[in-house]
């Protein structure tokens, strides 16, 4: 290979070693840009919430939400909005859901961990897929400008259901972030205590638009 020839290959090499890396670093500081405080803290003590509230029990002390490890290692391209979700199934067992846009993509990422509250050792279980484009930019739609509500009082609460806030939202728009925390009627709205009658909350409501939750009652 004479001279010439070496430094035309030897600069395209570079070239393309030079916008690899570039890639890689643009993917990583969009995924970073989330900025979400995952321990919580920053909203609960926003809101007040005492150490003996139900919520702060529930996620524990130094707690970090696993999806810190989906965001850390994300590799799927710069991230246009994001939502995610963590709050306790009907046994208080942890949920954490992650939807997730890019440019021409959208993801979605679930964990399901033992509750907490009893140290349940059960495995956690974990899945992502790819989401339909517009279902997901109709959730991002309906749950983008939500604001903080009002959990029910504890004598209000309907039977079953943890007093005072029960989850997290964190949104991601286009270089912005914010969190709220979730009530009791973000998941459903019921009449009475005993909620024999009742209708889906905002969340149930925007979970629904997504395929697989469509079920959801």
């Amino acid at each position: 290979m004479n001279a010439r020839l070496f430094a035309t290959v030897a600069a395209m090499s570079l070239s393309v070693l030079i916008a690899a890396c570039a890639t890689a670093s643009a993917q990583k500081a969009t995924a970073g840009s989330l900025v979400w405080d995952l321990s919580y803290s920053s909203v609960l003590d926003a809101k007040r919430v005492g150490p003996d509230e139900w919520i702060r029990k529930w996620i524990g002390p130094n707690y970090q939400s696993r999806a810190k490890g989906w965001i850390s290692s994300w590799s799927h391209g710069p991230i246009q909005s994001a939502v995610l979700l963590e709050f306790p199934a009907h046994a208080g067992e942890r949920i954490i859901m992650w939807f997730v846009r890019t440019k021409d993509q959208a993801y979605y990422y679930e964990r399901a961990e033992g509750t907490p509250l009893l140290r349940d050792d059960k495995p956690p279980a974990e899945r992502n897929e790819s989401l339909d484009v517009q279902a997901y930019d109709k959730l991002f739609s309906a749950a983008a400008n939500w604001q903080q509500a009002t959990p029910r009082k504890p004598e209000d609460t309907p039977n079953g259901a943890p007093p005072g806030y029960n989850g997290f939202l964190s949104i991601y728009d286009s270089g912005r972030s914010r969190q709220i925390l979730l009530t009791s009627e973000d998941f459903a709205i019921c009449e009475t205590k005993e909620c024999k009658n009742w209708k889906p909350g905002r969340l149930l409501e925007a979970l629904q638009i997504i395929p697989r939750f469509g079920a959801l009652k």
